[in-house]
């Protein structure tokens, strides 16, 4: 009877902390500007609101495999995890996936620098290269010597960010629920939404239509993919399948709710979004801005700034921690070795950042996304479920 209880449990300590995980990965440079949301739902009409239900939907149950082989299995480095995951090409799945991550935390990375240095702009007028020079020192400093108070501060950070969105978003929903309706009505669909396509120049527009928007949420879902690394090694600890249930159902709710509603909110903002350069850049700061509470145009700010640092220090100590055992291995000093390949790593960011926000969400997140549903959602789609199901069986025939 203990055991049937014990295995009952979804929402464990652990589970609850993978979905916290999730959601403060995911609200990273575009989620917290706003930028994501615009250019892959809400630029779309009316119904963009609504579509992040199918691309956390996808990013839940691909996540699930990731959390539950690495359960099933103990191990929790993606390295090692998606070599079973991805049986009977595992070897194969652990190369696809590592370049996956690469390449988000080069693009994550530089989107950080990017939106700092719009921030930094648009709050206070400073030159664009005075916020990315800020951002690059902070964010190295940060993952030389304070990994550990930004680790230990993530839950607090997560519960902030939390709080002051859903302020945000019932505030803003609330003053602007008349426009919201009028929009609705009128079935507003933006006449010069970002036009999907593999090959198309960035800035190619088309008229809004639904099969286009489903495109660029099914991209947005793809681009997503990369963080189920860190979202399986914080899974660590789980005891049973339903733990694994238990994190994706509140991560995906969580993740919905602040994503759809963030989304409502752009939407009460357009056209006029849209066609505003610097709200296109950062547009949550400027919906904020609008509402005309002084408390949030000060915290909002405060609390972008350090969603894109926190955000910055994760994915840049993920892969110095990586590189760390292969780079520079008779420099006795861990720390100042650790401090060249922050500097070169950020360097190569910071190159990338030099694009802008909009080129690494609208270019090099699309193409990341395509990239993730050829290496990761559909391989693990068919070989992950697969193999998670020879698993249970192979654990019942034994007992």
């Amino acid at each position: 009877m203990e055991k049937t209880k014990k295995a009952g449990k979804m929402f464990t300590s652990v589970s609850v902390g993978a979905a916290t995980v999730w959601f403060s990965t995911h609200c990273g440079a575009g989620f917290a500007s706003g930028t994501q949301e615009l250019q892959y739902f809400t630029n779309h009409g009316w119904y963009g609101w609504i579509l992040p239900v199918i691309s956390i939907f996808i990013i839940a149950a691909i996540y699930y495999v990731g959390m539950e082989t690495a359960r099933q299995t103990d191990k929790w480095n993606y390295h090692a995890w998606s070599k079973e995951a991805y049986k009977p090409i595992g070897s194969l799945g652990s190369v696809l996936i590592e370049i996956s991550i690469v390449v988000t935390t080069i693009a994550a990375t530089a989107g950080c620098i990017s939106a700092g240095a719009n921030l930094g702009n648009q709050q206070f007028g400073w030159p664009m290269w005075v916020g990315s020079v800020l951002m690059f020192v902070i964010i190295t400093v940060l993952c030389i010597f304070g990994e550990k108070v930004v680790r230990n501060n993530a839950m607090i950070m997560t519960v902030a960010i939390i709080a002051i969105v859903l302020i945000v978003l019932i505030a803003g929903v609330v003053k602007n629920s008349g426009t919201i309706a009028q929009l609705m009505r009128e079935g507003y669909v933006n006449p010069e939404a970002a036009k999907w396509s593999i090959t198309g120049a960035a800035g190619a527009t088309t008229q809004g239509n639904f099969g286009n928007a489903l495109l660029w949420a099914l991209t947005y879902a793809g681009f997503q993919m990369a963080i189920i690394g860190g979202v399986s090694s914080s899974f660590k600890g789980a005891k049973s399948k339903r733990e694994s249930k238990g994190a994706v159902i509140l991560g995906f709710i969580l993740n919905v709710v602040m994503l759809s509603g963030v989304c409502l909110l752009l939407f009460a903002g357009m056209p006029g979004i849209w066609e505003n350069d610097a709200a296109r850049t950062l547009p949550t700061l400027y919906m904020v801005n609008s509402l005309g509470i002084p408390a949030l145009s000060v915290l909002y700010p405060i609390l972008l700034f350090l969603a894109l640092v926190t955000t910055g220090v994760g994915m840049t100590f993920g892969i110095v921690e990586r590189l760390n055992p292969y780079i520079l291995k008779r420099m006795k000093s861990e720390k100042a070795r650790k401090s060249i390949i922050s500097v070169l790593s950020l360097g190569v960011c910071w190159g990338v950042s030099l694009f802008g926000l909009l080129w690494v969400v609208q270019v090099a997140y699309k193409y990341l996304g395509i990239y993730n549903w050829i290496a990761m959602i559909i391989p693990l789609a068919i070989f992950g479920f697969a193999n998670i199901k020879k698993r249970d069986k192979a654990k019942r025939t034994m007992l």
